[in-house]
């Protein structure tokens, strides 16, 4: 009999441990209370992805495009967030953009000199126009979850700022001089400067800027332990400016009978503001807790 009872107990203590162990090793799907979260934008790379076998669809740079005065409509496609929970509902969110761009178009122009020597030749020099553009942009703000399983409503609210700055820089193959006042050029123009003049700088006396605040309304689905595909919409307000602007061209000045620059005020600088609903930090995104 006892060794009935100790058999039995033996086999209760291991099917206990069995099941204690089972229920340790059962995966947590949902971020707790001191969770840190990393997350990106999953739209830029569907759709890199998705030019790679379909030419009709144009390809965009992967990364943030910072919200900017000038294309306030268009979301800041903020591509990297950070995440740290508070409580197992309650979590503080913040949003990073990035961006610096540098494009040089180049484009031939028949030699004046060239022509002058030899009314056949064919000699060609190169124009060239340089657009530099940066920018950032960023969100802070908290969030709040429903629900206990894998599918939870996340609901949030913040502030958002953003900035950006360019600068447009032209040099021509084709020199001013005193027997050649109006040399050919090929690089488009912009308005606003004098007659016979060419523009070498394009340049704003500041950063255009945005401020404002969002609310916002969405679902993660959790595809994996601590893993989560979601989606949100938001409700934004926010208002932007943008700076003066100058062109700064050169030219004969036949008065002076010699090359002059100048730089002329071409823009007094904008304001706007919105309010409406848009994705500000991905309306696709996917996030790893931690």
């Amino acid at each position: 009999m006892k060794k009935h009872i100790i058999a039995i107990a033996a086999a209760a203590f291991m099917a206990s441990g069995a099941v204690a162990q089972n229920s340790e090793s059962k995966p947590v799907y949902t971020p707790e209370a001191g969770d840190w979260a990393l997350g990106f934008d999953v739209i830029p790379v569907l759709r890199t992805i998705g030019s790679c076998f379909n030419e009709d669809i144009e390809q965009e740079s992967i990364g943030a495009s910072p919200m900017e005065y000038d294309n306030m409509l268009a979301r800041p496609n903020v591509s990297i967030m950070g995440k740290y929970m508070l409580t197992d509902q309650w979590g503080l969110k913040a949003n990073l953009g990035l961006t610096l761009s540098h494009d040089n178009t180049r484009s031939y122009a028949a030699d004046d000199l060239g022509l002058f020597l030899d009314p056949n030749s064919e000699a060609k020099v190169t124009d060239s126009r340089r657009y530099t553009k940066s920018g950032g942009s960023l969100t802070l703000g908290a969030e709040y979850r429903v629900g206990k399983r894998r599918v939870q409503g996340v609901f949030g609210f913040g502030i958002l700022a953003g900035f950006s700055t360019s600068d447009v820089r032209y040099s021509y193959g084709n020199e001013i001089t005193e027997f050649n006042h109006r040399p050919t050029t090929v690089i488009g123009q912009p308005g606003n400067i004098p007659a016979g003049y060419r523009v070498t700088h394009e340049r704003t006396d500041g950063p255009n800027f945005v401020v404002g605040g969002y609310a916002s309304a969405g679902v993660e689905c959790f595809v994996a332990p601590k893993v989560a595909i979601g989606a949100e919409v938001d409700l934004y307000v926010y208002g932007g400016g943008s700076a003066k602007g100058y062109v700064t061209s050169e030219g004969w000045n036949n008065a002076y009978q010699r090359i002059e620059e100048r730089t002329d005020l071409v823009s007094p600088g904008n304001s706007q503001a919105r309010f409406g609903t848009d994705n500000i930090g991905g309306s696709l995104y996917m996030t790893f807790y931690f």
